[in-house]
């Protein structure tokens, strides 16, 4: 019954979901394309494949390990429910597998996409915990798996308020891999069985080395204000408006969450009095004193590798959650974090347990954590340090991963 209700509201849901992507498609014509995908409608059909689901950008950045490891000996299909996350799949894996959008989870829906692919198991990374999709797959006896599994204290609040349908379908996941035991515990307090958690970090500690670094050759210094959302651009430019005049030769590099953005942002800017340029790649050297804004996804690691400091976007409002801290602290790039980064909780606490970055209290504080960083050199340098070695010895929840899960898909085949 509980799952009649919960699609029963998602199939009313449907026109405010039509307009939604249209509306947004404005920005980002790609959220139109394979607009069906979205109904369960899919113009091509394979057997047997492994069901891989990375909501956007972020996530499929990080369990690309994960993907690149099952592609080695099973054929992947992986979904993915936006623009960028489509565009970054299809830049990482190019014809290795096919990338399409994940259907809305309505049951008809869902079941269209088990019809044209067949799965023979289901992995959800993060926190993608759909009750159609795992109904389906759960009463098809396929494998069940959420990999790099986090609940943060919001999330978990959230899903507790529907505490009947959460229980029902978490209690259906296989296995979950978390990536801290405060996790764990909440995927427990939610229904999951204690003997289907293994606590294994998070795989995105697991970072290859920059590719990128050799074709940036930049000198000149610059602070990134990186997967800024709305509001936080306004606030990045103030603080840099009131450094500039006593730190000569400092520029700014904002690159948005969303490319579609850079319009808006160089709006912001010219109101300011502020010349900036619009880059689809990154500059061989930065101007002094000049912002340039990326328009593109897959460069930010090479803007660490370079930049004074980086101030982490999403983190200044409790909507965002705020974005991967990992990645600059392994390209010792000293950051920046707001009050609200509930998505990365237990990551965040052990680089702030370390002095390993700066967390700013409000919006206001922007301005001063830009000074601190700017005037002292050595606190740059120790956090630095501090937050690499951090990186280096939370390293290996890939391979434990990836293990367990060639390990419950092969076995899952014999019985077959």
């Amino acid at each position: 019954m509980i799952l009649f209700l919960y699609n029963l509201f998602i199939f009313l849901m449907i026109p405010i979901l039509i307009i939604r992507i249209l509306f947004r498609s404005f920005n980002d014509k790609d959220y139109r394309s394979n607009f069906l995908n979205r109904f369960g409608i899919y113009n091509t059909k394979t057997n047997k494949s492994v069901w891989f689901h990375a909501v956007s950008l972020g996530e499929v950045i990080s369990s690309a390990k994960i993907v690149d490891e099952i592609l080695e000996n099973h054929d992947v299909v992986l979904s993915v429910s936006t623009p960028t996350g489509l565009r970054e799949a299809n830049k990482i894996f190019g014809s290795r597998l096919k990338v399409v959008y994940a259907p809305w989870d309505f049951i008809l829906f869902t079941s269209g996409f088990f019809r044209s692919f067949n799965p023979k198991a289901l992995i959800l990374f993060e926190t993608e915990i759909w009750p159609s999709m795992i109904s389906i797959a759960h009463s098809k006896n396929i494998p069940i798996i959420l990999s790099n599994a986090r609940m943060s204290e919001k999330s978990y609040k959230n899903y507790k308020q529907f505490s009947l349908l959460s229980k029902k379908i978490i209690s259906k996941i296989s296995i979950i891999y978390t990536q801290s035991k405060s996790h764990t515990s909440r995927f427990e307090k939610l229904g999951a069985l204690s003997e289907r958690i293994k606590c294994v970090g998070s795989v995105k500690f697991d970072i290859d080395p920059n590719t990128e670094e050799n074709s940036f050759k930049n000198t000149k210094p610059f602070i990134l204000a990186a997967s800024t959302h709305g509001g936080e651009d306004e606030i990045i430019i103030d603080a840099y408006k009131n450094i500039i005049n006593d730190n000569p030769g400092i520029g700014l590099v904002i690159a948005p969450r969303h490319p579609e953005r850079v319009f808006a942002i160089k709006k912001l800017l010219n109101k300011s009095d502020l010349n900036a340029r619009i880059l689809k790649e990154i500059p061989i050297d930065i101007a002094n004193e000049s912002i340039e804004i990326i328009q593109g996804t897959g460069m930010l690691r090479a803007l660490y590798s370079k930049a004074q400091f980086a101030f982490i976007g999403g983190s200044l409002f409790q909507s965002n959650g705020g974005h991967n801290i990992i990645e600059p602290a392994f390209e010792g790039c000293p950051f920046i974090v707001g009050p609200h980064m509930h998505n990365f909780q237990d990551i965040l606490k052990l680089f702030v347990d370390e002095d390993a970055c700066l967390q700013i209290d409000k919006n206001l504080d922007v301005l001063s954590g830009f000074k601190d960083l700017l005037n002292n050199n050595s606190l740059r340098e120790n956090m630095s340090s501090k937050a690499f070695e951090i990186c280096l010895k939370n390293k290996g929840s890939t391979d434990k991963q990836c293990t367990g899960i060639i390990e419950m898909i092969n076995k899952k085949e014999v019985i077959s």
